[in-house]
């Protein structure tokens, strides 16, 4: 499946309709929430389809019933889905489902959906929209979710059944990449990538102006203009970050016909333990928690957008980093002792001096083309 983003171009009755429409959801949000906790503090047990059999019963309000019965479906799925997430990671310390607020329930879903050429979209009970003309949209259409950012209403739809076109087809071209802090990777061949690091940059500005936003009252219009100028911000950070990736995703998937990127678990790399206590009640030292400037790096880099990025313009392998950084790219032989630091390798075996980056990139690279040729030779038996 791939989604495509695109930027609506709405009249003022289409954008007063569609934000009505998020308003009505919304309000099924927090409707369903509260009969589930109303039904729970009775010791009764209220599902995801007594909610869609109740839906019926609030259908005589007219700015409701004007919503597609299909996206007030979804938000009863939405809820669902909170809970169930819930209780998935409430032993770890996952939070119980809250009440949709204005600034957070942006969205509305939409399952009947046509495309009509290149610049229309037919939704159910508004009809034809325009979107801003961009790459064409392949594939069969799924679903078409419209949400609202601090620039204006955007459409993500979802295909399926893409024909997906490898732009360069020599099965031969291919890499390997090692993902870092300094630089946001580093290929096989030696090649070195930059590190944009797009939200150290406007840090600064981005907590003088949450700063403002506690000098303000609350419910106030400069309270709301203040909102809105941090959106604007956290807004244009994601747009220059995926810019960054979108064009380095390209550059490699024309250059090369697979890439062989590691399996990192990003969440478990981010994840900042809680501090323990000896028992007088001094915080221990935890090396996990003193790398949390680290983690924050993690996080802007955006390696794992990339990663989805290339997987649906390129081949993409993943292969486990397990021991990468510590073997030889030469003859193979493994020791912690080979890294002398985070730049430098030096094989205590053979005695080949590289960039430990480099080293690894090329040793990512052998495990994919080992790991293509087992899976070749599995095909053929």
């Amino acid at each position: 499946m791939l989604t495509y983003k695109r930027k609506l171009i709405l009249t003022k009755e289409q954008e007063q309709r569609i934000s009505s429409w998020i308003g009505a959801c919304r309000l099924v949000y927090n409707m369903g929430l509260e009969i589930r906790i109303a039904a729970w503090r009775n010791e009764k047990r209220i599902g995801k389809f007594d909610l869609m059999k109740q839906l019926t019963t609030i259908k005589d309000i007219e700015w409701i019933k004007d919503v597609p019965s299909q996206s007030l479906q979804n938000t009863i799925d939405r809820l669902d889905i909170s809970y169930k997430n819930f209780y998935r990671t409430c032993h770890k310390g996952g939070g119980f489902p809250h009440f949709a607020g204005k600034r957070k329930y942006k969205s509305v879903l939409f399952k009947e959906v046509s495309l009509i050429g290149n610049n229309l979209i037919r939704l159910p009970k508004i009809g034809n929209i325009k979107i801003f003309k961009d790459a064409l949209i392949q594939g069969t259409i799924r679903t078409a979710t419209i949400k609202k950012e601090p620039t204006g209403y955007f459409i993500c739809v979802v295909c399926d059944d893409i024909n997906r076109n490898i732009q360069n087809s020599d099965e031969s071209q291919v890499i390997g990449l090692d993902m870092g802090v300094k630089h946001f990777c580093i290929d096989s061949d030696g090649n070195y990538y930059t590190n944009p690091r797009v939200f150290k940059q406007y840090e600064r500005q981005l907590r003088i102006e949450q700063r403002k936003l506690k000098n303000k009252k609350k419910g106030s219009n400069r309270q709301k203009k203040q909102y809105r100028k941090i959106a604007l911000l956290q807004h244009k950070i994601a747009n220059m970050r995926k810019d960054y990736l979108h064009k380095l995703s390209t550059e490699l998937a024309k250059k090369y016909n697979t890439v062989f990127v590691e399996d990192l678990k990003i969440v478990n790399m981010s994840k900042r333990a809680k501090p323990k206590q000896d028992e007088v009640g001094r915080f221990l030292p935890n090396k996990q928690a003193q790398k949390s400037g680290l983690n924050k790096a993690i996080l802007d880099s955006g390696w794992g957008m990339f990663r989805d990025m290339l997987e649906y313009k390129t081949n993409v392998v993943r292969i486990n980093p397990k021991y990468t950084s510590q073997t030889c790219s030469e003859c193979g032989y493994k020791d912690s002792e080979n890294r002398k630091s985070q730049s430098n390798f030096e094989c205590k075996c053979c005695g080949h001096i590289e960039n430990a980056d480099v080293n690894a990139a090329k040793n990512i690279k052998g495990e994919g083309i080992a790991y293509i040729r087992q899976r070749e030779a599995l095909a053929c038996a």
